[in-house]
């Protein structure tokens, strides 16, 4: 048996003028999408989906990228891993095996 291969995802949850971005892990990104349209009753738009990694990397990736942007300027962390970005912030790297620049 193949083992299932999980992706990292950043969204938007509502409008661009709320700066509302939240970050993730999952193996059905239409799933998860639609469960987050349920619960925030917003619009969620995706702007960056990983390629397909093992779960334990996709964990330790969204792990250490909230750990790294709690401690920049501009990011506000709110609990279950989400953000309010800056205005004057329209791009953020998330870091896998290599760097991805996702500009929002």
């Amino acid at each position: 048996m193949t083992e299932k291969k999980d992706h990292i995802y950043f969204i938007r949850i509502g409008s661009i003028s709320e700066r509302l971005y939240k970050i993730g892990t999952t193996n059905n990104i239409v799933r998860r999408i639609k469960e987050h349209e349920r619960y925030y009753k917003k619009s969620i738009t995706l702007l960056w989906l990983s390629p397909a990694y093992s779960k334990y990397t996709t964990l330790r990736v969204e792990d250490r990228t909230i750990s790294t942007w709690k401690n920049l300027e501009g990011f506000k962390y709110v609990r279950n891993d989400r953000f309010i970005i800056d205005p004057k912030i329209n791009k953020v790297t998330i870091k896998v095996r290599k760097e991805w620049t996702v500009e929002f």
